[in-house]
């Protein structure tokens, strides 16, 4: 039986050899030979110190994962949990098979058991080897700190059900009790550390496609924005040209209907007067202005920024839009604003004292400071948004 036990070994060795070579494409032929002896030297000394399968499948696992890391020269948590599969199915395709034909010891019949139970789980683990070798995908992408602890949980249990069920096979086995509860305990907390977890990370991931839908709508209100406006453009380019027209055929022939085209001209004349690349900034601040206008507030608006989604973020056009509140009527300033990496200043100056700085109490985390100074003949307020940076800060302040 001796002989036939190092056949069975041999068989063992050899799929788990096959299985580690072929799934993570090892390139080198020797690199095959070196692991197969190394882990039938391994399953040997374990059949000659009489280990239980626990020791055996750890061994196996630290072998096999020594020569994979060797190939592929970094920790992947993805291949650690596809080995760590296999070699658990392994044993416990013996230990199914083994406790099937168990019956077979209550006559006494020995040998006929180890033959029956030992065949039939090298033949089943040599199916179930080509199986996965030509189903299961090479490339397994496997997010490291999510399952780790997922794979330590496994790891401890799997050994916990290892024990019991060498245990049941070899009478010889034994196991302390006390390990056990201890092991239980461990995998209790691992459980609960795990849905901890994994609530946050479902939770973030929730909240991100909450984002993504947003920015969807946003893009999508942009869309319409920019049609809209495009629409409104074209008809009072068509009314304008109605309306001097208009005053052509009159001819001054009546004061009266040219007074009124005249006024209803001054108080319709919207114009985009931003042009930033950023189109829902630029048609909602050009609107804000056109509105500021209509009360008698002059703005020449300069601006220095490039293309960027944040320009176009709905909370940052209404700080600039509530800056612009507090603007006194019957003013004539500039805004100016100016990008720089992650920071904008918007500046507004005007010769004149045109901020109503004491009732200007806008809330909003996208405001890191204000001040308002005088220098040179010149009045300013500046807002700086979104910095954190000292030395940018200083530059732009």
């Amino acid at each position: 039986m001796v002989a036939y036990s190092i056949f069975l070994n041999f068989v063992e060795v050899f799929t788990l050899t096959a299985f580690v070579y072929l799934y993570y494409s090892f390139s080198n032929k020797k690199i095959f030979i070196l692991l197969f002896c190394c882990l039938f030297l391994g399953f040997e000394l374990c059949d000659i110190l009489r280990e239980n399968g626990v020791i055996l499948m750890f061994l196996n696992f630290i072998i096999s994962y020594s020569f994979i890391l060797y190939e592929r020269r970094k920790i992947n948590f993805g291949d650690i949990f596809i080995l760590g599969f296999y070699i658990f199915s392994m044993n416990y395709i013996a230990l199914i098979n083994y406790h099937l034909f168990s019956p077979l010891l209550s006559i006494n019949d020995t040998a006929l058991f180890l033959i029956l139970a030992g065949l039939t789980s090298k033949i089943i683990l040599i199916i179930f080897t080509i199986y996965l070798i030509k189903h299961l995908n090479y490339q397994i992408i496997v997010p490291n700190k999510q399952y780790l602890l997922v794979i330590i949980t496994e790891m401890i249990v799997f050994s916990i059900i290892g024990i019991f069920g060498y245990a049941g096979v070899e009478t010889t086995a034994s196991y302390n009790p006390l390990i056990i509860c201890l092991l239980l305990i461990v995998v209790f907390i691992l459980i609960i550390i795990n849905g901890i977890y994994f609530n946050m990370v479902y939770t973030e991931k929730m909240q991100y496609e909450k984002q993504l839908q947003k920015e969807k709508y946003i893009k999508q209100s942009l869309r319409l924005i920019q049609n809209i406006s495009y629409d409104i453009d074209d008809k009072k380019h068509r009314i304008h040209w109605i309306l001097e027209h208009i005053k052509h055929l009159n001819n001054d022939t009546n004061p009266e209907i040219s007074k009124a085209i005249e006024q209803y001209q001054s108080k319709n004349t919207y114009q985009k007067l931003v042009a930033s690349k950023n189109p829902v900034f630029d048609i909602l601040i050009s609107v804000k202005i056109n509105r500021l206008q209509d009360d008698n507030i002059s703005i020449k608006p300069f601006f220095e920024i490039n293309q960027n989604e944040k320009y176009d973020d709905l909370d940052f056009i209404d700080v600039i839009s509530e800056i612009l509140n507090y603007v006194k009527r019957n003013s004539e300033i500039t805004l100016h604003i100016k990008g720089q990496g992650i920071y904008t200043l918007v500046e507004l100056y005007s010769e004149n004292d045109f901020y109503d700085y004491d009732r200007c109490k806008i809330e909003s985390d996208l405001i890191v400071k204000k001040k308002n100074i005088y220098k040179d003949g010149i009045y300013y307020m500046k807002f700086l948004l979104k910095g954190t940076d000292d030395d940018v800060r200083e530059n732009l302040w």
